[in-house]
């Protein structure tokens, strides 16, 4: 079981059993298409398939996740933007940032995700991926990448100049 007194992996600042923690032990719905959102990301890093899975729309929900080979570690999630997907609407769209460490790399995952309502409950439909991909060796960013700053200029047209 789960500890509800550590840091949500979700980066919310809130201990698991205040925000994602009731989500992932089943104990109520996320109310919105973020927290669905946090609560995902949160299921991802404590590779609970069966979470992910069930809050998957029918339609586009792939039979399995291969969590066996993942070694990323999550460092970062920031919510950049959030359209609809409050508990009275039925669709919802939420972008985010996360960043990950794998090995001496560090990565930027940049996902707009798009949620639905099916019967009652939020679920994940599908997402595009603006950006994916290393930006940084052994904590030096890399030049041609997403300025660390968070300008969504290159490194090296900003901070790296």
């Amino acid at each position: 079981m789960l500890d509800p007194f550590i840091p949500c992996a979700c980066f919310s600042g809130e201990t698991f059993g205040a925000c994602c923690g009731p989500y992932l032990l089943a104990a109520q719905p996320p109310p919105t298409a973020e927290s669905l959102m946090r609560s995902r990301f949160s299921a991802f890093q404590l590779h609970q398939a069966d979470y992910i899975l069930q809050s998957w729309d029918l339609t586009t929900r792939p039979k399995q996740l291969g969590f066996e080979k993942d070694e990323r570690r999550w460092s970062s999630l920031e919510i950049v933007k959030t359209i609809g997907g409050s508990a009275s609407d039925e669709r919802g769209v939420v972008e985010f940032k996360a960043r990950y460490e794998l090995g001496e790399e560090t990565y930027l995952f940049h996902e707009v995700s798009r949620f639905t309502r099916s019967r009652g409950q939020w679920v994940y439909l599908d997402a595009t991926f603006p950006f994916h991909g290393k930006i940084a060796h052994l904590g030096q960013p890399l030049k041609n990448a997403p300025c660390p700053c968070g300008s969504d200029k290159k490194y090296k047209k900003c901070c790296g100049r």
